[in-house]
């Protein structure tokens, strides 16, 4: 049996209906056997990163894990990105590079190159990739791909690659006589390393009696270990009260009991109100990073945090009163069957005026659609099973402020990549692993250029994904910083950049057209949702839109711009003195 034939069986078997790729030469053999096996097939992008893209959102719109495929050289590289996006947001997805023949590898470090194409995309990935392979022998290829599925899913997920030589992919094999990871003393002793997980949380029942306002702060790892109905019932069992990271957003719905929005920099001001008045934190599944603490310095400074994730480097040394246990969170939500603790209703009175008396207000600004108000105007139009997928940039952010979640909805979020271009490919694969659920794509006109060649993606394939493009016609996130900190100095943000015409854009690449000059326009949002085909709806912002609330450098996250006015201040002092004391 040809290598690469079986490689391509393998994945069917492993569920895997759709490969993303971008052709090149050293792929051509697993493109091939891929496009001959009936239940499998090709995708085709227009670039590499867009195919690596494709697979994160294939991987986090369903059940299974993503796979992206390219040739060598420029191929590898133009993916990295994609990989990188992977490892930081904890995504499995399986990268296979094809390589020049193992004869053409250069044999020694001092020589740049030997093939043509040749690149050794093995050490570039190894920091961003769980485990990263060359496979010079084919009687491997059945061990090594086993063992990268084993650790893509093993404890935090993350991406893996294998870079095959292309005379690897055309060697023949014999299935029956591959040597097997599954079986092997290397897999029983990995797979016994999951034993060391603590399971003792004595501590948080200890916490807990003790605290007047407790938090639960919950993040992409609830996501990741699908816990979601875990942590729904540990939350109403004991009426706690709870926040989100960005990428913890999606997993409650906004109307639930005690759900108060998410936190950060560029969070709801009541959710970072309530946070900052805490006197415990229950972080799940959350890496507690710098768009979350803003100034660590005063992040809660007067709780105590009781921290759980399953990557045992997310432990922080610059908070005093923390508690770090590193678990599954599925042993940790099993482990707490008998706890059961009804929290102070002082503590949800407060919470409760907060938000009622702390969310900033928005309105249409000098003829212009408000973002803020789009976002949640629209939303309330979005079916519960929708899949929403947002780029990065100020889009990303008025969102994550202003969506409506309902319940089965799913929100994806570039996180720790934060790539731009990120979210129009990723729909592509979110509507590919989500089946027949409705995808929408939310973008600025700066990462609408990024990727626009999988525009021709959509069309090609009659994917029914609503693009949605926030014009301001600027890189407006950075542009607020030159506002900020350079004196208005506009430049590639403003000066040497320009946005072309969306509505041409559209017409080039045979796609529906609309536009949104109103935030208020609920008969024009049915028709678009309603809207059988692909479609790109440009919304009008003012050059000037901002982001608001947000954390200016060196404040705590509840002291946000524009900040609160003299009013403001003396209300939250007396809820405080009320309800806290």
């Amino acid at each position: 049996m040809k290598c690469s034939d079986f490689i391509a069986e393998f994945l069917k078997n492993q569920g895997i209906g759709i490969v993303f790729d971008f052709t090149g030469g050293m792929i051509a053999n697993l493109e091939d056997s891929i496009s001959r096996l009936s239940g499998i097939d090709c995708l085709p992008a227009r670039h590499e990163q867009a195919a690596g893209f494709a697979a994160e959102g294939y991987a986090r719109s369903g059940k299974n894990f993503g796979v992206a495929i390219s040739t060598s050289g420029p191929g590898a590289t133009n993916m990295v990105t994609a990989i990188g996006s992977c490892y930081f947001d904890s995504t499995p997805a399986l990268f296979i590079t094809g390589q020049v023949n193992s004869k053409d590898l250069r044999n020694s470090k001092n020589v740049r190159q030997n093939g043509f194409q040749e690149l050794d995309v093995v050490e570039m990935v190894k920091g961003i990739t769980k485990y990263a392979k060359l496979i010079l022998e084919p009687n491997e290829i059945l061990y090594e791909l086993e063992k990268s599925l084993f650790l893509m899913k093993t404890d935090r997920p993350g991406p893996v690659l294998l870079d095959i030589p292309f005379n690897v992919q055309t060697a023949e094999i014999e299935p029956a006589t591959l040597k097997r990871f599954i079986d092997s003393e290397e897999y029983k002793e990995k797979d016994k390393e999951r034993d060391r997980l603590c399971s003792d949380f004595k501590k948080l029942s200890q916490l807990l009696e003790e605290s007047k306002a407790p938090v639960v702060l919950f993040g992409n790892g609830i996501k990741i270990s699908k816990t979601k109905d875990k942590l729904k019932n540990f939350l109403n069992k004991n009426s706690l009260p709870s926040v989100s990271s960005l990428l913890g957003l999606g997993e409650i719905a906004i109307e639930q009991n005690n759900y108060s929005g998410f936190i950060g920099t560029y969070g709801n001001r009541s959710a970072n109100i309530v946070l900052a008045n805490a006197d415990l934190i229950i972080v799940l599944g959350s890496r507690l990073d710098l768009r979350q603490t803003g100034n660590p310095n005063l992040f809660a400074t007067q709780a105590k945090i009781f921290h759980v994730d399953i990557d045992g480097f997310s432990k922080k040394d610059d908070f005093k009163d923390y508690f770090f246990i590193n678990t599954d969170l599925n042993i940790f939500f099993d482990s707490l069957d008998n706890l059961e603790i009804k929290i102070k209703t002082k503590w949800l009175d407060f919470i409760k005026s907060v938000e009622e008396n702390f969310n900033d207000k928005y309105s249409e600004e000098d003829g212009y659609c408000n973002p803020n108000l789009f976002f949640s105007n629209f939303s309330k139009a979005v079916s519960e099973n929708s899949i929403i997928v947002a780029d990065v940039g100020q889009n990303q952010m008025w969102l994550a402020q202003s969506w409506k979640i309902k319940e089965g909805q799913n929100l994806m979020f570039s996180g720790g990549m934060g790539a731009m271009g990120f979210s129009l490919p990723a729909s592509i694969g979110a509507y590919c692993g989500g089946k027949t659920r409705p995808v929408y794509a939310f973008m600025g006109d700066g990462g609408f250029q990024v990727n626009i060649q999988e525009l021709e993606t959509v069309k090609l394939n009659n994917l029914a994904i609503k693009i949605f493009v926030l014009n301001n016609n600027s890189l407006g996130m950075v542009r607020e910083f030159q506002d900020q900190y350079f004196d208005k100095n506009y430049q590639s943000t403003v000066i040497g950049y320009s946005c072309p015409n969306i509505k041409k854009i559209a017409g080039a690449y045979d796609i529906k057209y609309f536009k949104i000059k109103k935030s208020t326009g609920f008969n024009l949002y049915n028709k678009i949702i309603n809207f059988q085909g692909p479609a790109i709806i440009e919304v009008e912002l003012s050059p000037q839109s901002t982001l608001r609330p947000k954390v200016v450098y060196g404040e705590s996250i509840e002291n946000q711009a524009p900040f609160l006015d003299d009013e403001k201040k003396k209300m939250l002092r007396i809820l405080k003195e009320k309800f806290l004391r």
